[in-house]
């Protein structure tokens, strides 16, 4: 769970996040995904978690009735209102909260997403998250997450991203030497603040959860979708 002084990092990291995110064609690509694969319509209520800056937010706000963007760092909803206000985007609202514990009445919402934030949260907060989100979504509705999803070189897909992470490092020269052997030990771990888990395990924590027309898409790099609906009434 995201300590405060975790907050107050993320919430100085706001500017450079926000040039982060709308700099990298990668994260472009993410975002296209997930909006593809979540069509959005008039008339969802959609929760965007982990929302940041509003990179989806905005993205989606147009399309849809409503959406909740909920993140634990103060200063990037402020930047999200700010630029929802600049774009004349009234339908957008924002909450501060944790997504460990974060919670919405049963039964709410039309749509949940979230893009690169869930891989803070531990794997079991990640499936209880899984679990809230359904009971939060009426019959038929849709969650789709995107974040970097592999694990610790079991599958050809994750070999092939650690080898490209290992050969990126090495090329900084000492330094990036060193991140590798620092974010070896954290990897192998689990302990930091980044905990990506496999494809495998997002696709069995919404298949348990009770989603249906569960699947996964990758994107680019680490990068995938996965995505899930709740059975009709």
């Amino acid at each position: 769970m995201p300590t405060e002084s975790h907050s107050a990092r993320w919430g100085r990291r706001t500017s450079t996040w926000e040039h982060h995110v709308t700099s990298a064609p990668g994260f472009a690509k993410v975002r296209e995904v997930l909006v593809r694969v979540a069509q959005p319509v008039a008339g969802d209520a959609v929760v965007d978690l982990g929302a940041g800056t509003g990179f989806v937010t905005l993205e989606v706000a147009p399309e849809v009735e409503s959406v909740l963007a909920v993140d634990f760092a103060a200063p990037m909803l402020e930047a999200l209102e700010k630029q929802a206000a600049a774009l004349g985007v009234s339908n957008v609202s924002t909450h501060r909260g944790d997504l460990a514990v974060f919670d919405l009445p049963e039964a709410s919402v039309d749509l949940v997403v979230s893009s690169y934030a869930l891989h803070h949260l531990t794997d079991p907060a990640k499936q209880d998250l899984v679990a809230r989100s359904y009971a939060w979504l009426r019959p038929g509705g849709r969650i789709v997450i995107a974040d970097m999803m592999f694990g610790r070189g079991l599958s050809q897909r994750d070999r092939r991203i650690l080898v490209s992470k290992v050969a990126a490092l090495a090329r900084k020269g000492p330094g990036g030497l060193w991140r590798i052997l620092k974010n070896a030990v954290r990897f192998g771990l689990r302990r930091g603040s980044e905990l990506p888990a496999t494809p495998e395990f997002w696709q069995q924590a919404l298949g348990s959860a009770g989603f249906q027309e569960v699947g996964f898409e990758p994107v680019v790099a680490e990068a995938g979708v996965v995505f899930g609906r709740k059975p009709p009434a």
